[in-house]
């Protein structure tokens, strides 16, 4: 039997939580579309690119569960002070794929 795993959630600027999707091969490919690069590229946008890398990878994660959101806004909802915890989440969820 397959465990399921928990929902994360993120806390950004407005306060608000924002669902992150269940980890699974549909939204790591719907991911990669979005971002328009394959995981296997991530580390080195990562140290190249940061900013944009983050994120696009934090749009594409939230864009799964909040189709609403635009990339502008996700970037708007995202300061200093939550680059942190949103840094620790994304790590813990690349980390299980």
């Amino acid at each position: 039997i397959l465990v399921e795993e928990k929902p994360k959630s993120i806390k950004l600027a407005d306060g608000k939580e924002y669902k992150l999707p269940p980890i699974d091969m549909t939204t790591l490919a719907n991911v990669e579309k979005t971002m328009g690069f394959g995981l296997s590229q991530l580390s080195s946008k990562l140290e190249s690119e940061t900013m944009i890398t983050m994120r696009n990878l934090i749009y594409a994660l939230l864009k799964e569960e909040q189709p609403d959101l635009d990339i502008d806004t996700i970037g708007h909802l995202i300061t200093l002070k939550e680059m942190g915890e949103v840094s620790r989440t994304i790590s813990e969820i690349l980390a299980l794929s």
